[in-house]
C-alpha cells in the first residue's frame, strides 16, 4: 500500500491564507495600525481607503508619489493546521506504508501483530486529521498599488493602478474515503494471526462505497490492495485577482454648518479567475501539473465600478469621522468552465462599507479604528470577514513613526491579529513597513513613497 500525500500537496502552495474577500487593502501603514485607514489615511493611499480624505486631509505638501506599496496576508484555521502538521510530524502515511509491507511479509507472529497495531493505529489517527483538514481553507492574499496624489480642498486628486490577487484553496475529504480508511481499519482489527488474514483474504473482503477489495490470496501468500487508487476526494484550488486603474477627485463643501469633504473614484477593472479542482489520482499522478491547470482555466472580465467617500471633523477639527462604500456595482463572474466536472462556479465582487475613526491626539499621536458595516462574503471558500480595526501612531519628531494594533473578525472568532510596523523618512523620501501576526494569521507590507 502506497499512500501518498496528494490531499496534503495543494496546502504547501499557501504556506506563505489569506482572508477571504476583505476590504483590507495590505497598505504597510494601515497593516501596521489594525488595518484602519477610512479616518487616517494619507493622500497617497486615500483612493484605497476614502477619497474624500484627499481634500479633507490636505496638510501642505503638493503631491504625494507612492513607488510601490507590495503585502501579502496568510490565513489558516487553526485546528487544520495542527491537523496539517500532526500528519507531517507522525509520518502517519510512511508508517502505514511500512505496516502494509510488513503484514505481507512478516518475520515472526509478533511481527505480524506488531505491524498491523501500527497500521490500525495510524490509519485511524489519519482518518481523523483528515476530516480536520476537510473544507477547512488555507487562503493569501497579495496586493501591489502604486499612485500619485495632489490633496487640495478645493479639487483633490488621485491616479492609482492597483492589484490584488486571493487564493483559497481546501481539501474536500469524501464520506467514500472516510468509509475506506475506516473499513480497512475494522478489516485488520478482526485478523490476530497472518493465517487468519489468508483466510479472510479468501472472502474477497471490500471497503468503501466502491466496494475496493481489501486482500486477495495469491498461491500461499497475501497482497493487500492500494486503496488510493479508489479514493474520490478532492481539491478546490481557486483564486481571482482585481487588477483596477482609476481616478479618485474629491471636493470640500459646507453642510449644514459643517465643513465635509466628498469624493469618488471611478474605475477600470478587470477581474482575473482561476479554478481547479484536481482529484486525488491526478495530484498522485507524476504526470499531472496543477500550474498547468489553472493557467487553462482562467478567466478574464472587465467592467467600470465607483467607490464613494465621506469625511468630517470635531473638537476643533482633532477627530476626524469617514464613511466609503466600494464597489458601489455588485456584479456577479463566471469562472470557465472545468473540463472534468463540465461547469463553470459563479462568484461575487460584492459592495463593501466601512466606517471610520481617528484623533489627531498631542504629543504626536494618532489613533485610528475602523468597523466593517458589511460582512464580506469570500469569492469560493471560508469564513464571512467583517474586521474591526484599532489602532496607534506615534510620530517621533516627524522622522520616526512607531505603530501598533488589533483587529479582529467578528465573523470568525478565529481571526484575530496583532499589528506592528514603522515609518521614517529621508528628507522627501519615506518607507513604511507593517506586519500582522498571530496563531493563525501572518502578513507584511512594504511602502516607498515621496511627498513634497
Amino acid at each position: 500500500m502506497k499512500l501518498q500525500s496528494p490531499l496534503l500537496l495543494p496546502l504547501l502552495l499557501c504556506a506563505t491564507s489569506a482572508v477571504a474577500q476583505p476590504f483590507a487593502t495590505l497598505d504597510a501603514r494601515s497593516m501596521a495600525m489594525g488595518d484602519t485607514g477610512v479616518a487616517s489615511a494619507q493622500p497617497g493611499t486615500a483612493a484605497l481607503f476614502n477619497p474624500a480624505l484627499l481634500s479633507y486631509n490636505s496638510d501642505g505638501e503638493t503631491i504625494h508619489i507612492i513607488l510601490p506599496n507590495l503585502g501579502v496576508s496568510v490565513f489558516a484555521d487553526p485546528d487544520a493546521l495542527d491537523a496539517y502538521n500532526e500528519i507531517e510530524d507522525e509520518a502517519y502515511i510512511d508508517n502505514i506504508d511500512i505496516a502494509i509491507q510488513g503484514m505481507e511479509n512478516p518475520d515472526n507472529q509478533a511481527d505480524f501483530i506488531r505491524n498491523k497495531e501500527q497500521f490500525t493505529n495510524n490509519s485511524r489517527s489519519l482518518s481523523s486529521n483528515l476530516n480536520e483538514l476537510s473544507e477547512q481553507p488555507f487562503r493569501i492574499n497579495a496586493a501591489g498599488f502604486a499612485s500619485v496624489a495632489i490633496p487640495t480642498k478645493a479639487l483633490g486628486l488621485a491616479v492609482f493602478a492597483n492589484v490584488n490577487a486571493t487564493i483559497e484553496t481546501t481539501p474536500i475529504v469524501t464520506d467514500c474515503d472516510t468509509e475506506l480508511l475506516n473499513d480497512y481499519v475494522d478489516f485488520f482489527e478482526s485478523v490476530q494471526t497472518e493465517a487468519e488474514l489468508y483466510i479472510a483474504a479468501s472472502t474477497n473482503p471490500t471497503a468503501g462505497c466502491n466496494d475496493t477489495p481489501i486482500a486477495v490470496q495469491s498461491g500461499a501468500s497475501v497482497i493487500i490492495t492500494d486503496p488510493s487508487d479508489d479514493l474520490t476526494s478532492e481539491v478546490i484550488v481557486a483564486g481571482v485577482t482585481i487588477s483596477e486603474l482609476g481616478i479618485a477627485i474629491a471636493h470640500d463643501f459646507r453642510l449644514f454648518g459643517k465643513d465635509v469633504s466628498l469624493g469618488i473614484t471611478p474605475k477600470l477593472q478587470t477581474i482575473t479567475s482561476y479554478y481547479a479542482t484536481p482529484s486525488v489520482q491526478q495530484l498522485d499522478d507524476d504526470n499531472y501539473d496543477l500550474a498547468d491547470e489553472l493557467e487553462d482555466s482562467e478567466n478574464d472580465d472587465s467592467d467600470v465600478n465607483l467607490d464613494i467617500g465621506l469625511a468630517t471633523s470635531f473638537l476643533s477639527d482633532s477627530l476626524t469621522v469617514g464613511l466609503t462604500i466600494k464597489n458601489i456595482i455588485a456584479n456577479q463572474y463566471e469562472t470557465s468552465v472545468s473540463p472534468r466536472t463540465g461547469r463553470a462556479v459563479t462568484f461575487d465582487v460584492d459592495t463593501q462599507a466601512r466606517l471610520g475613526v481617528a484623533w489627531d491626539a498631542p504629543a504626536g499621536l494618532t489613533f485610528a479604528a475602523d468597523l466593517d458595516l458589511t460582512k464580506n462574503k469570500p469569492f469560493f471558500l471560508g469564513e464571512d470577514t467583517q474586521f474591526l480595526g484599532v489602532g496607534v501612531e506615534w510620530d517621533v519628531a516627524s522622522m520616526i513613526r512607531l505603530r501598533g494594533g488589533l483587529r479582529s473578525n467578528l465573523a470568525d472568532a478565529d481571526d484575530q491579529a496583532i499589528t506592528a510596523g514603522l515609518g521614517f523618512n529621508i528628507i522627501a523620501v519615506y518607507f513604511d513597513l507593517g506586519a500582522q501576526f498571530s496563531e493563525n494569521n501572518a502578513g507584511g507590507a512594504l511602502q516607498v513613497g515621496v511627498q513634497f
